[in-house]
């Protein structure tokens, strides 16, 4: 007999099948929509959000066990709030054919070559469970603007937000113009198998190339922003004080349940010691208590929490300097809290240097020289985020140089997502495709190249039958 999970599972599936199918047939009788009907679907999400933010807050703290209002305002509050009023801003001139240059000279007889931007159709957003509100609802912003209706999963590891949100779309939106859907791996192996016009996922590697792999059935094209092992390197004589405030300042988002918060960090050997002292002294200002500190986020799950238990145990088992921040000696078990915790040194062999951390974990390892430092994340894969410290401009230069990652930042942690302006993605082992800042409308539509010749028939000399004219202008062309 099939489970209660199976049956809500096979229900979540024929209707994701059913919405779908309904999303299609609208928007082929209704056509690309208006731009006052784009700006209002965007208007409807600021509205869901802002009205709602208590409720979504106190959603998120209790998935989590406890998450920090503040942090939850700022990063599934303000963050995709941001994005959307930047959609809106720029959607009329988004929307606008560019122009481009046409061959041979035609332009001057009155030829066009442009680009024209058409929506896909229905986008697919896969949420995970850390930032299930801004991951959720941020890439409405473009997916909008572009003219398009979306289908959204939710992470069945935060089950109150999930329902929140689903009846808050419920509520906002008819789910031809977009629904939300909850479930577990059978409900997200089931919607990256639909035959949706793009998908945007985010989460592990692992699990991207099953969607990746899902898709291809269907020739879906992805954005996938699978986060990684993002490093930090502190160049010799940078700040130290500076570089701690901001690391941490970063990293206590969420308690480092961020895919690009700072994995690991390395530090010029004559420095780690300073580094070390630093970085206690600016964490005893930040959580001078953690156990009921409203600003202090436990682990979303029994299942995060024992992780990184055993990432703590296998760091131990290696004789790794392990040094634990915990201020007031709080017990922190009973709510599924870690303290932020600096592993010196540890080797590479250790699951802290081998697995991405999302947790307030922090590996420093020092190095001799910068060239060594650059030498060390070049032989791993490329991270979603590398973060450098130092007043060397011509270092920082090197590094960015020399280096790949999907974003950066000089002298600052994670802020670069927080500038609607810039997109956002990774590359390499981190994902690939990009959104926000214009990256998605292009993403999101259909990039049609039209011409649209002079009046004059110009190109009759390419056909044939060929002559003097036509070989004159070939020989002209093909000149080096």
């Amino acid at each position: 007999m099939a489970s209660s999970q199976d049956l809500n599972a096979h229900v979540t599936i024929a209707r994701m099948h059913d919405v779908l199918a309904r999303q299609k047939a609208a928007q082929a009788a209704e056509g690309p929509p208006p731009v006052a009907l784009r700006i209002d679907r965007i208007d409807r999400v600021i509205a869901l959000v802002l009205e709602n933010r208590q409720a979504l807050c106190e959603a998120l703290a209790t998935d989590f066990s406890w998450r920090s209002h503040d942090h939850s305002l700022m990063s599934d509050v303000l963050l995709p709030v941001a994005g959307l009023k930047y959609a809106r801003q720029r959607v009329h001139r988004w929307m606008k054919a560019e122009r481009r240059t046409p061959e041979m000279g035609t332009g001057w007889l009155g030829a066009k070559a442009e680009i024209h931007f058409q929506p896909l159709g229905s986008i697919g957003i896969m949420a995970p469970w850390n930032f299930p509100v801004a991951i959720a609802l941020g890439p409405l912003a473009e997916a909008f603007a572009a003219g398009n209706r979306a289908m959204i999963t939710l992470s069945e590891f935060t089950p109150t937000t999930a329902a929140l949100l689903i009846k808050l779309v419920a509520r906002y939106f008819d789910d031809t113009e977009v629904a939300a859907f909850v479930g577990g791996a059978e409900v997200g192996a089931a919607f990256s198998a639909l035959p949706l016009d793009h998908i945007i996922f985010t989460g592990s590697p692992r699990v991207g190339r099953l969607v990746m792999a899902a898709a291809a059935q269907n020739l879906t094209p992805l954005t996938l922003e699978l986060g990684g092992k993002s490093p930090t390197i502190i160049g010799r004589g940078a700040d130290l004080g500076n570089a701690a405030r901001r690391i941490w300042g970063g990293k206590g988002i969420s308690a480092g349940q961020a895919c690009i918060a700072p994995d690991y960090v390395l530090v010029h050997e004559n420095d780690l010691e300073s580094l070390l002292t630093c970085m206690q002294e600016e964490l005893r200002k930040m959580f001078p208590t953690l156990r009921d500190n409203p600003d202090y986020t436990a682990m979303a799950t029994p299942g995060q929490y024992q992780r990184l238990q055993t990432y703590l145990a296998d760091a131990r088992s290696w004789y790794v300097r392990c040094i634990e921040v915990n201020p007031a000696d709080e017990e922190l078990a009973s709510v599924r809290k870690i303290a932020p915790t600096l592993l010196v040194d540890p080797p590479e062999q250790a699951l802290v240097m081998q697995e991405e951390l999302f947790g307030p974990l922090l590996p420093i390892r020092a190095y001799r020289s910068i060239d060594e430092a650059i030498a060390y994340v070049n032989a791993r894969p490329r991270p979603l985020a590398l973060y450098y410290f130092g007043d060397d401009r011509a270092e920082a230069k090197q590094v960015l140089q020399r280096t790949s990652s999907g974003g950066a930042c000089i002298n600052e942690v994670m802020q670069h997502i927080f500038q609607s302006d810039l997109p956002f993605g990774g590359c390499g082992n981190s994902g690939f495709g990009r959104y926000r800042g214009g990256d998605g409308f292009k993403a999101f539509s259909l990039q049609r190249s039209v011409f649209t010749p002079p009046r004059w028939d110009v190109m009759g000399m390419l056909r044939p039958p060929y002559g003097k004219l036509f070989r004159r202008v070939m020989g002209a062309l093909l000149k080096p």
